[in-house]
């Protein structure tokens, strides 16, 4: 039998799996994370960094889907909108992740700009944002 969690209490943990996931070299400062775990493995991470009153940068992770990865973005972003009162999200893709730009705007982000060969081997890097309105489970989670 399967088991399968959120974990909210261990951001240094679900911090280094999304940043490896992600390719992340540097340290993310200041965040916050949580992830979802399947018999005790890491399956999928976010993390939020580079805070602002308004916005926070949104790395998201997984390499597994599980019914939990709904269930934990529903989490970040009700942690993100509803208890941080940020307006926006911002992500940072580069232009030959297909498969994240795919995930991120069926979650609701949209592009907002193109950093020219910012990508660590000069590839575009895509701007997208998410406003709480266009995540499409927002409305079910009161914002």
């Amino acid at each position: 039998m399967s088991t399968s969690r959120l974990i909210f209490d261990d951001k240094e943990r679900v911090g280094r799996w999304v940043a490896q996931q992600v390719d992340q070299e540097a340290s993310w400062g200041d965040h916050y994370a949580m992830g979802a775990e399947l018999n005790g493995e890491l399956v999928s991470g976010v993390v939020f960094n580079n805070f602002n009153p308004s916005n926070a940068t949104c790395h998201i992770a997984i390499s597994k889907p599980t019914k939990l990865f709904l269930e934990m973005l529903d989490n970040a972003f009700v942690y993100a909108f509803g208890q941080c009162k940020l307006r926006r999200l911002t992500g940072l893709v580069t232009e030959d992740n297909h498969k994240a730009l795919r995930l991120d705007k069926h979650i609701g982000f949209q592009e907002e700009g193109v950093m020219r060969q910012a990508g660590m081997q000069g590839q575009d890097v895509i701007v997208l944002v998410l406003w709480p309105e266009n995540y499409y489970r927002g409305q079910t989670n009161g914002f």
